[in-house]
């Protein structure tokens, strides 16, 4: 699955291809779905199942088509726009996208709609969760400010509550951030647009 923005589209819409290995060509189109009227933003994200596509629309919504076809099971407003991916538990768990202007929440997949499981108001995430196991999930933050600047931090939290476990500021980060990656070694890693990189041992 993919966004796609065509040639005198008015807004960006999701295809599904399907892989042929060994074949010519290697790829066909499924399926081409306008449900997200307004356009979608960022790339999608499949359940575990592989059943469920994810996505953000430019409509500051959440949307949950069926993979197989591209025909919509659910949307949700989150009351901002999203402009990185959401992240997905195993078990359901949807985290939204970041992005300036956003906040920090969640959503379960209930099958026909979507439940809210938490939100926080008082986190901006500038990128998408990166979620280790169903323990953690990492993502960077807007703040705390310093030298006249806004600041940047990768703020550690349980996916099941969205509760703090830990705050962890980028010293003189600038630029944006392009995500968080967890190792298998419980080390976290982020990086910004400017090319810098912040590493993390486990504690």
């Amino acid at each position: 699955m993919l966004g796609v923005w065509q040639p005198g589209a008015p807004a960006a819409t999701l295809i599904g291809l399907r892989y042929h290995a060994g074949q010519t060509p290697l790829l066909s189109r499924e399926w081409s779905s306008d449900a997200v009227g307004a356009g979608v933003i960022a790339s999608p994200v499949l359940s575990a199942d592989g059943a469920t596509v994810y996505v953000n629309g430019r409509d500051q919504r959440l949307w949950a088509l069926h993979a197989a076809d591209g025909k919509v099971k659910w949307s949700v407003p989150l009351g901002f726009l999203a402009q990185t991916p959401p992240a997905v538990t195993p078990q359901g768990l949807i985290v939204a996208g970041g992005g300036p202007d956003t906040r920090l929440a969640a959503f379960k997949d209930a099958g026909d709609h979507a439940e809210a499981a938490w939100r926080r108001d008082d986190a901006l995430p500038l990128s998408s969760s990166s979620l280790a196991g169903g323990g953690v999930g990492y993502t960077v933050v807007a703040g705390p400010p310093a030298n006249g600047a806004p600041g940047m931090s990768v703020l550690a939290f349980d996916p099941g509550n969205g509760h703090t476990l830990g705050n962890y500021p980028l010293p003189a980060a600038t630029g944006y951030p392009l995500g968080v990656s967890v190792g298998t070694d419980r080390r976290v890693v982020a990086t910004t647009s400017d090319g810098q990189v912040y590493g993390f041992a486990p504690a």
